[in-house]
């Protein structure tokens, strides 16, 4: 009995067993053959064993990790297939549309140097003799076909145009993104970094500038948030100082620094939503010059900040804590500043026309020269303050408080100023006396 890896097949035995007659040589030689070919393709492709139906024994079975292996084969020749079959495609719709193309340029060139030709050269050009009339055609011709190459020309610039437009908006697209993950990265240089590309992008696309600007305000308001405190408390007393040692306020981080830094040298450009800063702890910030034309600083701290000759026009201050804050030639004309406390800051020189100043609090603050036209200082508290050459033309001090007859020293008033019943403006004369201790 002839033997085959582990098993003995029964039609290899009845083939051995067959007697040796003439009829049946060949078919047995035909099946030993077979059987041996069997062998050696089972030892040589382990993956592909012989039908289950055919060899019952269940060690024989092909196994589920061969099944998949065939199958996963398999699926890749079809993928292969597939994608070949997709660049044969796509290869015969490129070369299908050569020739539609090269078939319309045919077609325009036969229009233009025939039937246009004759359209455009009109009756006299058809009344000519032959040599001038094939030199009027040719003349006709070549004029058509200038026109159609500036038509042409002007075309491709168009598009170009266009083009390079889409591929300068995908790349601030992708610069703007790349900017917002360094900006979130926890490497302080990495943010610095995020912070001065989305400058970049403000500076050169006027369409990204508002949102640039507003990302930036986000970043201050979430990195320098200030601490809820309550409304008699919002006055900070000044940090103390011990013998031989300068006192210095607090400042904000460094990435907060340079992110203040960009929003207040901004370019100047319409914004149709404020600069929102609100709620923000900014005490000791360096401000000077900051352009921060109408921006919402409610309830903001900005204690012993420096906001020397700052543009804060129009601004909202409401509730904001300025506290020995450097206001000096600062620009507020217009700003709303109720119920702001200003105790001990420097506002010498500064621009107040027209501001909202219902209950501010200036005690001892530095009102020297300030420019007060026409503010409103509906029960605002003086106390301590030096107004010594202030501008209070048409201003409204019927209501304040704390306010003697001494502050009124030397102060420059007209006929709309508003003053309390208890003073007299006898010597509010603006004077040079000097200002008292």
């Amino acid at each position: 009995m002839l033997s085959v890896g582990r098993w003995q097949s029964p039609v290899a035995v009845a083939a051995v067993s067959l007697p040796r007659a003439d009829g049946f040589t060949q078919s047995r030689r035909s099946v030993l053959h077979s059987l041996v070919d069997l062998r050696s393709s089972r030892q040589s492709c382990r993956a592909c064993p012989a039908p289950s139906r055919v060899y019952p024994e269940s060690h024989l079975r092909p196994s589920l990790a061969n099944r998949g292996r065939v199958r996963c084969n398999s699926g890749m020749a079809r993928i292969r297939r597939r994608r070949g079959s997709r660049g044969t495609h796509r290869s015969l719709v490129r070369i299908g549309v050569a020739v539609l193309a090269a078939v319309a340029v045919v077609t325009i060139l036969g229009l233009l140097l025939g039937p246009v030709t004759s359209w455009a050269g009109g009756a006299v050009v058809r009344h000519l003799h032959d040599k001038e009339k094939a030199d009027a055609i040719n003349g006709v011709r070549q004029t058509l076909l200038q026109a159609a190459a500036g038509t042409v020309a002007l075309t491709v610039l168009v598009f170009t145009g266009l083009t390079w437009s889409l591929n300068r908006r995908g790349q601030v697209t992708d610069r703007y993104v790349k900017a917002i993950g360094l900006l979130s990265s926890e490497k302080l240089d990495e943010r610095i970094g995020g912070i001065y590309a989305l400058e970049h992008i403000m500076i050169e696309s006027e369409r990204d500038h508002e949102t640039v600007v507003q990302v930036l305000a986000a970043f201050v308001r979430e990195h320098a948030a200030a601490a809820p405190t309550r409304p008699d408390l919002w006055i900070d007393p000044p940090p103390k100082a011990h013998a031989g040692q300068v006192t210095r306020e607090p400042e904000p981080a460094t990435d907060v620094r340079t992110a203040l830094t960009v929003l207040g040298r901004r370019p100047k450009r319409k914004e149709n939503q404020p600069l929102d800063l609100r709620r923000s702890d900014l005490r000791g910030a360096d401000l000077r010059r900051a352009h921060l034309e109408g921006a919402d600083l409610g309830e903001a701290c900005l204690d012993g900040a420096n906001l020397r000759e700052a543009h804060l026009a129009g601004a909202n201050l409401t509730r904001a804590r300025l506290a020995r804050a450097n206001l000096t030639r600062a620009h507020l004309e217009g700003a709303t500043l109720w119920r702001t406390h200003l105790k001990g800051a420097d506002l010498c020189e500064s621009h107040l026309e027209g501001a909202d100043l219902w209950q501010a609090q200036f005690e001892d603050a530095d009102l020297r020269e300030a420019h007060l036209e026409g503010a409103d200082l509906w029960r605002a508290h003086l106390k301590g303050a030096d107004l010594w050459q202030a501008h209070l033309e048409g201003a409204k001090l019927s209501d304040v408080e704390n306010l003697v007859q001494l502050q009124l020293e030397g102060v420059f008033l007209d006929a709309h100023t508003e003053l309390p019943a208890q003073l007299t403006p006898r010597q509010a004369n603006g004077s040079s006396k000097k200002s008292p201790s």
